[in-house]
């Protein structure tokens, strides 16, 4: 396989895996820098949590349904995890309501997090890494995503005084007080960046990416696609690989719902899929590379996951003092 289909292929499968990092790179947008346009940060609604949050045993590290139900790579704990993910956001906006509490905003905030989200980003991340892989999902939406998590809608803090303490800066402070108490350095949401670090492996996420495309190479990775891709032709579908752009065969994703076309030809995926083992051959092949991935970059990439890990512990920490 040329390398640059090969690194387009993987990013393309590794798409949902950068899908489930969004809670983080989304929040991240509006609790770092505003940048040059200011805009204000986004979330969940504009209402405080009310609702009791779950246990974190409760929810799932792997996918929970489908061909890769359960499905784990060694790389997989050197990232942050939908699961991670999920309980940093919601530290990080405890902290925020507690800081912004200092100066009177009472109800600041963006509303609880919903925790659909951690088995809806794992099923697209590792549950889609090889493609479509549930064959119920397939029989629904074809090869688009579930409809597991409604869309957030857009949060922002409210302007003047809320925005200005968020932020650290605006009109309504004076000499970076509001009302005569110091505001910190940045804001609450500065204050709070510095406490929870947002949790980035970009060394990690590199050595996936490469473990994903070097284990396409192998030469059973290479000969079940081709069994699935003459799975496929018997059933009357020329593809060539699973993660080929699937517009060729005249099916759009970006289209609102699937087509009865397209539903039956994502069927057809997964069972193919099935018959051949190709999941199971393909995720083997990426445990070896991921091993010896690990084993060349131990340094860079343990350095990575301790810093993940000391976020994750904190903020795991302050999420369950606020289940008790």
């Amino acid at each position: 396989m040329d390398s640059r289909i090969g690194r387009k292929l993987a990013t393309r499968a590794t798409a949902g895996f950068a899908g489930a990092a969004a809670l983080v790179t989304a929040l991240v947008a509006g609790y770092g820098s505003h940048g040059a346009s200011d805009a204000a940060p986004q979330s969940a609604g504009n209402q405080a949590p009310t609702a009791k949050r779950p246990a974190l045993g409760a929810l799932p590290l792997t996918p929970t349904r489908g061909l890769a139900k359960g499905l784990a790579l060694p790389l997989d704990e050197y990232v942050s995890s939908p699961l991670e993910n999920y309980t940093w956001q919601v530290a990080v906006q405890d902290e925020w309501r507690t800081c912004m509490a200092r100066y009177g905003f009472e109800d600041f905030g963006p509303p609880r997090v919903d925790e659909r989200t951690v088995a809806a980003q794992t099923n697209a991340a590792l549950g889609r890494r090889y493609g479509l892989s549930d064959p119920v999902s397939a029989a629904e939406f074809g090869y688009h995503l579930p409809d597991d998590v409604p869309e957030p809608p857009h949060w922002e803090p409210a302007p003047g005084a809320e925005t200005s303490v968020f932020t650290g800066k605006g009109a309504e402070l004076e000499d970076g007080a509001y009302q005569g108490q110091t505001v910190p350095n940045g804001g609450c949401r500065e204050e709070v960046r510095r406490m929870l670090p947002p949790p980035v492996t970009p060394e990690a996420l590199r050595l996936s990416l490469e473990s994903f495309d070097q284990a396409q190479e192998r030469p059973e990775v290479v000969k079940a696609i081709t069994e699935w891709s003459s799975c496929m032709k018997k059933k009357g579908y020329k593809r060539d690989h699973p993660l080929e752009d699937i517009d060729a065969p005249g099916i759009s994703i970006s289209a609102p719902t699937p087509g009865a076309e397209e539903i039956e030809h994502a069927v057809a995926d997964v069972e193919c899929k099935k018959e051949t083992d190709l999941i199971g051959i393909w995720s083997s092949a990426e445990r070896a590379e991921q091993v010896e991935g690990i084993k060349k970059n131990s340094l860079k990439i343990s350095k990575e996951k301790a810093a993940k890990d000391r976020t994750a512990n904190k903020a795991r920490q302050m999420y369950e003092e606020g289940v008790r």
